[in-house]
């Protein structure tokens, strides 16, 4: 292969890979991170996405224990503030005990894509 032929093939498929990977819709960040650790219990999730999710079948939850004690809760009402760059939130209700707890979402692109994901993290006491 000519480095003509190279150089053209960088010009072409770099620009087609990096704007396939914008089409679909993904978490971009959260608070609490994944496999944080907390010293004191959130007041309420945040998700980011690369791309404005359905909020209408939006869900959150939070799981809380392991095994035969594992209570899981749905966390609501969910919000989205206007604007580029705005999270979807939702209250946590009520202050986590220690231990470790994660954050069970599911929501669905304009195009139909359901995503989903799990995001653990632990809250410790203060010391």
């Amino acid at each position: 292969m000519t480095r003509r032929s190279i150089l053209a093939l960088l010009f072409v498929g770099v620009p087609a890979a990096v704007s396939a990977s914008l089409l679909h819709l993904k978490l971009s960040r959260s608070i609490p991170a994944a496999n944080a650790v907390l010293t004191s219990s959130p007041t309420q999730v945040q998700l980011w996405f690369t791309q404005k999710p359905e909020l209408t079948v939006t869900s959150i939850k939070l799981k809380t224990g392991t095994g035969a004690t594992t209570i899981e809760r749905t966390l609501a009402p969910l919000a989205r503030a206007d604007g580029a760059d705005t999270p979807i939130t939702a209250p946590m209700g009520a202050v986590l005990a220690a231990g470790r707890h994660e954050i069970v979402w599911r929501t669905m692109a304009r195009d139909g894509h359901v995503l989903s994901g799990v995001i653990p993290f632990d809250v410790r006491a203060a010391r």
